[in-house]
């Protein structure tokens, strides 16, 4: 018969189970330890099979439990038997605890508790600390200079290095300084003070701003001015016989009434647009003589004289205008522009005019002749380009 215990109180240490060899097995299943059960059975193995009995959580062993390899004291040979296959078996809850009165205490169970198994310590094993060879200084450094040394491995070929990308910074485009086609707007306009204007603003920047100026050394500006000096003016309204005498009276201080006065000092068309004449010769004289310093800057040549912008309508002009002022201003407008390489042509020119009938174009060139005569002989490099 199966015996169970009553009670069991869960706060007893519990029997450490003892890992040795057992006798013989024994089949009978009448004795079997509920707590501690074991099966020996023949295929199985003659090692014991233990099954710890359930413990609580907070039922925790007091000393450690030393398990390690066992070998039976008894080996012989087993008959052949069935194997056998113990059922399931069902672990019952805990009985609950007796209630306790005051009048009669309950005797306390005694469990035998086995003797703890003798502690058994580990070995110590002891290892010796590895010799430590001590090699000197000299001997290394001796063992490394008589040491072959082994060749280098030869160097992969390095990739050649990108040429730096160069960013081309295409240039800002010049902004011109002069507005040329507002220049040209005002020679070309029907309106001769405008013109005067114009060609006044075109000589002060060849005397203040010589660089600037070069931006009006343009085709279209030197024809507007050539167009200037060729103007048909002979079907334009010059003074009348009236306006002559006031003039004279003018010039000779005599008493004049305030009309008289007026239309003396009025200028009629035909006398605008010869003035406009002289002043385009001498603003043409300057350009051209800007042009042939920078020319001589540029190149160190001289431009021929009838390779002159607008000169060979100068010299027109003089041969063949009717108005002594115009034929005057041509002679100083050519004696502007003077120079050694030029000094042969200028001479003849001016010796032509030296006859006129004119007495103002006569001086005029007189004077032309006597500058000409003062200026050293041409080089002849300078020379020879001419």
């Amino acid at each position: 018969m199966m015996q169970i215990p009553n009670y069991v109180n869960p706060y007893m240490q519990q029997p450490l189970l003892q890992p040795y060899a057992t006798p013989a097995p024994n089949y009978n299943a009448v004795k079997i330890d509920v707590h501690n059960p074991s099966v020996s059975a023949p295929g199985v193995g003659q090692s014991v099979v233990n099954v710890p009995q359930q413990v609580p959580q907070y039922a925790a062993p007091t000393m450690p439990l030393y398990t390690y390899p066992q070998t039976p004291l008894y080996t012989y040979p087993q008959a052949q038997a069935p194997a056998y296959y113990p059922p399931a078996q069902t672990i019952c809850p805990p009985c609950p605890a007796p209630v306790q009165t005051p009048s009669v205490a309950p005797a306390p169970v005694q469990v035998p508790t086995a003797a703890p198994a003798a502690e058994v310590p580990a070995p110590q094993i002891v290892v010796p600390p590895a010799p430590q060879v001590v090699v000197p200084q000299t001997n290394i450094a001796q063992q490394n200079v008589n040491a072959p040394q082994a060749p280098a491995a030869p160097e992969a070929p390095k990739a050649p290095a990108e040429a730096p990308k160069v960013e081309v910074v295409p240039a800002e485009p010049l902004q011109p300084q002069v507005d040329l086609n507002a220049f040209v707007a005002k020679l070309t306009n029907p309106d001769y003070d405008v013109q005067a204007l114009a060609m006044e603003d075109m000589a002060n920047m060849v005397k203040n701003d010589p660089q600037k100026a070069t931006e009006l050394l343009d085709v279209k500006v030197m024809d507007a001015l050539s167009n200037i000096i060729k103007a048909d003016t002979s079907k334009l309204a010059g003074p009348t016989p009236e306006q002559m005498a006031a003039r004279e009276k003018l010039l000779t201080n005599q008493n004049m009434t305030e009309d008289e006065k007026k239309l003396a000092t009025s200028i009629t068309p035909l006398e605008l647009a010869e003035r406009n004449k002289s002043y385009a010769m001498f603003t043409s004289a300057i350009m051209q003589k800007l042009y042939v310093d920078e020319v001589a800057k540029l190149t160190n040549t001289t431009v021929p004289i009838t390779e002159l912008p607008g000169a060979v309508t100068i010299v027109e002009q003089l041969k063949n205008n009717p108005n002594p002022m115009v034929r005057t201003s041509a002679i100083e407008s050519l004696s502007y522009i003077q120079n050694p390489a030029y000094k042969k042509d200028l001479e003849t020119l001016f010796t032509v005019a030296k006859n006129d009938q004119d007495k103002g174009v006569q001086e005029a060139a007189t004077a032309a002749l006597a500058k000409l005569n003062s200026m050293q002989a041409p080089a002849p490099a300078q020379a020879q380009a001419a």
